[in-house]
């Protein structure tokens, strides 16, 4: 691997550690986890403190699987699940090991549970804890010293749900302002990018599906004619009729340009994704046959192909579209190399 390419991989990575907190939350979390406890393991091995030394051992391990497979996988949700539940369990389970020294690690457990969980599961997560460490008031010499220690961990877990939950709250608005386009409710391109970014960081997933690119035939001629209003009612009309089209939760469309969506077809053949599209085409024109302005639209289809990057992929997507605008519009394009393969 080439320097240059060393430096494309490391932008990315950093673009999208930028625009996906939970991830970046679990890859800090781990490696933080990991260069701390891996000396304390190495210094309880020395001192013959051997449970101790095999759990800070265990701990790292651990932690090592959870980074991998929030980077292999992609599935952060879970992974932050696992890393959660797994750092609480060996906090708690340490500190009935040794509960004078090790007691406190409880306070940054249960904060970094709030920055990697919605508010909810994390609460309830560090409730169990809080729970569980009830039997340690024999190990106290006052119970009273004790019953301070879980309060003050109480008011920790209060103050940091209140401020996870108001967080998470505007961290969605944003998201939302940030991801969908306002006229039409649907993905915008940022939120396309996100999500062929967050697959796999050299954008080489293997993924099987089709995408479909659908600009509106002579569309500034309406805006220009009848008025943006027009034009953004028609827009929004096109953008209903695809959404209708789709299959919940394996589909989806988003606002690709001015004029232009695309849609993201998973488990589909590049046959599938041409019938899918003039099922649309003859759908629009149907549509606004009978209304004014009459409206047509051109597609543009195209198969992924393994190891196949996702911007060529829709690059090929996009010289289908220019193929169907080049043959008259108001037809459906694939790739000119594939097109006799689907006949």
């Amino acid at each position: 691997m080439t320097a240059n390419s060393q430096r494309q991989r490391f932008s990315k990575m950093l673009k999208i550690l930028r625009e996906h907190f939970q991830l970046a939350m679990v890859i800090i979390l781990c490696s933080c986890a990991i260069i701390a406890i891996a000396p304390f393991a190495v210094a309880r091995a020395l001192s013959r403190e051997w449970l101790l030394a095999i759990l800070d051992s265990g701990i790292v391990m651990g932690m090592v699987v959870i980074l991998v497979l929030a980077l292999r996988t992609g599935r952060v949700r879970l992974a932050s699940i696992v890393l959660s539940m797994f750092y609480t369990t060996a906090g708690v389970t340490m500190v009935h090991l040794k509960s004078d020294t090790l007691i406190y690690w409880i306070y940054p457990i249960s904060i970094a549970n709030f920055f990697i969980l919605p508010a909810r599961y994390a609460g309830t997560i560090n409730l169990c804890a809080l729970l569980a460490l009830t039997p340690l008031t024999n190990h106290f010499k006052e119970s009273l010293e004790f019953f301070e220690l879980l309060v003050t961990l109480l008011l920790v877990n209060v103050f940091a749900w209140v401020f996870s939950w108001r967080t998470e709250d505007q961290r969605q608005q944003l998201q939302q302002q940030a991801t969908i386009d306002p006229l039409t409710g649907i993905g915008n391109r940022r939120k396309l990018s996100q999500f062929l970014e967050t697959q796999v960081i050299d954008q080489t997933a293997v993924f099987s599906g089709a995408v479909i690119l659908v600009d509106l035939d002579h569309f500034k001629e309406i805006n220009d004619t009848y008025g943006h209003d027009q034009g953004d009612a028609v827009l929004q009309k096109v953008a209903n009729i695809i959404h209708g089209r789709l299959r919940a939760n394996n589909d989806e469309v988003y606002r690709y340009g001015g004029e232009e969506f695309l849609l993201l077809l998973h488990n589909t053949t590049l046959a599938d994704a041409i019938q899918v599209a003039e099922s649309l085409r003859l759908e629009i024109a149907q549509t606004f046959k009978e209304q004014t302005p009459s409206l047509t639209a051109s597609f543009g289809c195209a198969q992924h192909h393994p190891k196949e990057t996702w911007n060529h992929w829709i690059k090929r997507a996009d010289q289908a579209l220019y193929q169907a605008k080049d043959s008259g519009r108001n037809c459906v394009q694939p790739p000119l190399a594939e097109r006799y393969a689907t006949e």
